[in-house]
């Protein structure tokens, strides 16, 4: 997926916590929500563009035990998904149940990446990749839980 939707996600929302208890924090987290709600999506738009148009090859959705517990060193896909649940939290400022709905959108972008690639022939459509990206959103969600302990304890309002 590239480097840079993550970058321009990850400033908004960087500008949208720092500017939160400042007159600018409503303008901030809108800018911050329709630039994650227009990358993220547009990002799936790489495939295509890279393989030149549609190139369909078969999906794997089967796999046994064995390579479910290799998948997950697809390191790759662990930081990803741990840095867009974290940024998908943060979308969800003062929304109850923030975290389910972060591990939703990263099922159904790990799900839609996969299917990107069988499309396009890019990579490789392995639906066991599903793992290594939802290990990465457990990752992210105790990431932001550690944050929110301790901005707990601390004096001041609760992150995410």
């Amino acid at each position: 997926m590239g480097s840079l939707p993550v970058v321009l996600v990850a400033l908004a929302t960087c500008v949208a916590f720092f500017l939160r208890k400042t007159r600018w924090s409503a303008v901030s987290l809108r800018v911050s929500r329709w630039t994650y709600g227009i990358v993220f999506p547009l990002s799936l738009l790489y495939f295509p563009w890279k393989a030149g148009g549609w190139r369909p090859i078969r999906c794997e959705w089967t796999f046994d035990p064995r390579l479910a517990v290799a998948s997950l060193g697809n390191i790759q896909h662990l930081v990803g998904f741990a840095i867009f649940f974290v940024l998908t939290v943060a979308q969800f400022r003062n929304v109850r149940r923030a975290l389910p709905w972060a591990f939703a959108a990263c099922f159904i972008l790990g799900f839609l990446v996969e299917i990107a690639e069988g499309a396009t022939g890019i990579h490789n459509c392995r639906m066991r990749d599903l793992i290594p990206d939802m290990a990465g959103a457990c990752v992210g969600a105790i990431v932001v839980l550690a944050v929110r302990g301790l901005a707990s304890e601390a004096p001041g309002d609760r992150i995410g």
